[in-house]
């Protein structure tokens, strides 16, 4: 499949489309590049890396999704 006949395909497929949400959906994801609010600052990264050192580290216990809806359901705390 070539990229001309993936744009056709894509131009066609918009020609139809009615819901906003999605069409909104598609034009953010084609803009990714010129945004730059998804960007982290320098000072969202030290938090990013503080936080995992401490998971690594054992400070700060991760727990996983089922095991977060498992402690909900029993009322257990971490």
């Amino acid at each position: 499949m070539t990229a001309l006949y993936i744009r056709a395909e894509i131009r066609q497929l918009l020609r139809k489309e009615k819901n906003v949400t999605v069409l909104e959906a598609i034009r953010m994801l084609l803009r990714r590049e010129e945004s730059q609010e998804d960007d982290l600052t320098d000072e969202e990264v030290a938090e990013l890396d503080a936080q995992r050192a401490d998971r690594i580290s054992g400070k700060v216990k991760f727990v996983s999704e089922e095991g977060s809806i498992r402690m909900i359901r029993t009322g257990r705390k971490a």
